[in-house]
């Protein structure tokens, strides 16, 4: 045999041989790496928190149809992705059509039709996705639902009201997918003994000495309210959330940097949260359209904390005239960062407490707002807080195409300076780069 021959022969067993130890030690330790924009083959850190904290057995069965074969592997890749994430997760797939017996006993008569199962428990999901799937395993294998009332009567955001801009019926459904049982409240002057949470939302008119006096009662006997409180907040209101250690600045916060995401300036970014509360944080920053600074007080009987803040180059108009296109007043109004969010506990005999999480913003909860960055995990962060005294606050599967994707607004002069700094600039140097390579050779 030649020597080229053999060197060739040598050659080409080295390299199986290596790309067999590859394909071994990718068999070994699998990893993912998904490029997809949208994150399609990644669970969010929200699902993978649920997931962590399963104590038990969870079985996922899905019924597909063999007509739609695109469907089917989609939504087997995703219940795979629980499956690999949590080993008491086990999942099956079955031909709806093939499959009768089973489905009748699983009460699914649909294609494409997931149930999961936890001991006793059962839930249908009829929309496999990320966000469904989770809502099911935190109703059948997670905490209790938490029975929640949202206060109406004054003007506050109602969860019934399909309204674009001042509904709050995205609020209800995002805190149900969640484990909290939703429903109304008219009026506060009393509240229902299952009740595990009262919001109170944005009210524009103030509450009857009644409603203010049990909504105190029952913080104070152990309950648990979240208040949305926009600028101008009755003062019955405002008085109220001072028994909880709590002050309504009043003001009105401006964020200037807050143009960048298509806003007119009057948007405050949530840029912090407090760590000993909220360990993980999620990524994204809420955007609240229009919110007031709130001051923790010296109150009897609670230990009042800041929970969230602005960033530093936010200020506070005191006078709220910033939509007049007013500008900062040294030794008037007041430099970031700025609260915008607190968490009182207020304890009761017995080691239990009492908890109140108050937001200088209604708005952001609405319809309009709810998916816009990072507002709807402010919100759920906040009532699990508050509910449960442990926030899940790790980001959430996105509820909509596009998740956390939220416009990106320039000015003529930003779109010139990113055109020129972005484009322009870059091909220059790679075209001065290259005509002094080509000269550099043709002298040589």
């Amino acid at each position: 045999m030649r020597r080229p021959a053999l060197l060739l022969g040598v050659q080409v067993a080295a390299v199986t041989a290596i790309l067999g130890c590859v394909l071994a030690l990718a068999a070994l330790h699998p990893h993912r790496l998904d490029l997809t924009p949208e994150r399609r083959f990644t669970l969010s850190p929200y699902t993978r928190e649920v997931l962590g904290r399963l104590a038990g057995d969870v079985r996922i069965t899905l019924f597909y149809s063999s007509q739609a074969g695109a469907l089917r592997r989609e939504m087997t890749d995703l219940l795979t992705l629980y499956q690999e994430a949590q080993p008491h997760v086990t999942v099956r797939a079955f031909d709806l059509d093939r499959s009768p017996g089973m489905a009748k006993r699983l009460g699914v008569s649909n294609y494409n039709t997931a149930v999961v199962e936890a001991g006793e428990r059962r839930e249908a999901v009829e929309v496999v996705s990320e966000e469904a799937v989770t809502a099911a395993l935190l109703a059948v294998a997670g905490t209790p639902p938490v029975a929640t009332y949202f206060v109406v009567g004054h003007g506050e955001r109602d969860p019934r009201d399909t309204d674009e801009r001042r509904g709050a019926s995205e609020a209800a459904r995002a805190l149900a997918a969640e484990g909290f049982r939703t429903g109304v409240l008219e009026g506060a002057a009393a509240v229902p003994g299952d009740a595990g949470l009262v919001m109170v939302a944005g009210p524009t008119r103030d509450l009857r000495p009644a409603e203010v006096e049990a909504l105190a009662a029952y913080v104070a006997g152990g309950g648990n309210a979240l208040f949305l409180c926009d600028p101008g907040t009755p003062p019955s209101v405002a008085a109220l959330v001072r028994r909880f250690g709590v002050e309504l600045a009043g003001d009105l916060v401006v964020d200037e940097r807050a143009r960048l995401f298509g806003t007119d300036g009057l948007s405050a970014r949530v840029a912090y949260l407090n760590q000993g509360l909220v360990p993980d944080a999620p990524e994204v920053q809420a955007l609240l359209p229009e919110a007031q600074s709130l001051r923790v007080v010296d109150a009897p009987g609670v230990r009042a904390d800041y929970l969230a803040t602005t960033a530093e180059g936010a200020w506070a108009d005191v006078d709220r005239r910033a939509g007049d296109g007013a500008t900062f007043r040294p030794g008037r109004d007041r430099r970031g960062p700025l609260p915008i969010a607190t968490f009182t506990r207020v304890p009761v005999a017995g080691g239990r407490e009492g908890r109140v999480v108050v937001i200088g913003d209604a708005d952001f909860a609405t319809n309009l707002h709810l998916g816009v960055l990072g507002n709807r995990d402010l919100l759920l962060t906040a009532a699990e807080l508050v509910a449960r005294a442990d926030a899940l606050a790790a980001a959430r599967p996105a509820a909509a195409p596009g998740g956390t994707f939220s416009p990106l607004t320039l000015t003529a002069r930003e779109a010139r300076l990113v055109f020129w700094g972005v484009v322009v600039a870059p091909s220059a140097f790679m075209g001065a780069v290259a005509l002094a390579m080509a000269r550099r050779r043709r002298f040589a």
